[in-house]
């Protein structure tokens, strides 16, 4: 149930913004409408066969869901793409953006989407992705990765709370926390 909240909340968005006087709005009403049902049969699939799983979900805002999901998968060992479900011709979003995609990174689940409305919000360093490293060279390696095109917010060096520890933004805005006890 909780991982329906998102979902009506994109709805409770697009009725906001829904104008009654205009018929191509009522159609693109009935589109979005339809989405969000996709989308919570979705989720409730998912809820049967994955109880209590937690996923981290990155909406994207600029249509690079896909970029960047395929950016992850190939910096990360032990990673893939687990299921992409795309906007239809008839949406209300580029034709072939991501609806919905879920992929693994070295075990641990991901979801993304590509969001046709534009928030105010994106990522926040607030709110980032902590990784334990096995070793000072894999750390090294996906600091240089993640950074490409992103920003070292901290670079690696001993901080008190770590042997050795960094903080990144990567290029889609995704922040990354590189930990090595």
């Amino acid at each position: 149930m909780k991982k329906l909240i998102p979902i009506l909340l994109i709805a409770v968005l697009c009725f906001s913004c829904y104008n009654s006087q205009n018929d191509k709005n009522t159609s693109e009403l009935q589109n979005i409408l339809a989405e969000v049902d996709s989308l919570k049969k979705l989720v409730q699939e998912k809820a049967t066969t994955e109880n209590g799983q937690i996923t981290t979900f990155l909406t994207f805002q600029e249509y690079n869901a896909e970029e960047a999901m395929n950016f992850y998968v190939n910096v990360f060992e032990n990673s893939k793409i687990l299921d992409i479900r795309r906007y239809g011709k008839d949406s209300p979003a580029k034709e072939g953006a991501i609806l919905m995609a879920r992929f693994e990174l070295n075990g641990s689940q991901f979801a993304c989407s590509d969001s046709y409305i534009k928030h105010a919000w994106n990522f926040s360093p607030a709110v980032s992705n902590w990784v334990d490293c096995a070793s000072e060279e894999e750390q090294k390696r996906l600091l240089a990765r993640l950074s490409e095109g992103g920003n070292i917010m901290m670079p690696l060096d001993n901080y008190g709370f770590s042997t050795l520890f960094a903080y990144v933004e990567d290029k889609f805005g995704v922040y990354w926390q590189l930990n090595l006890d």
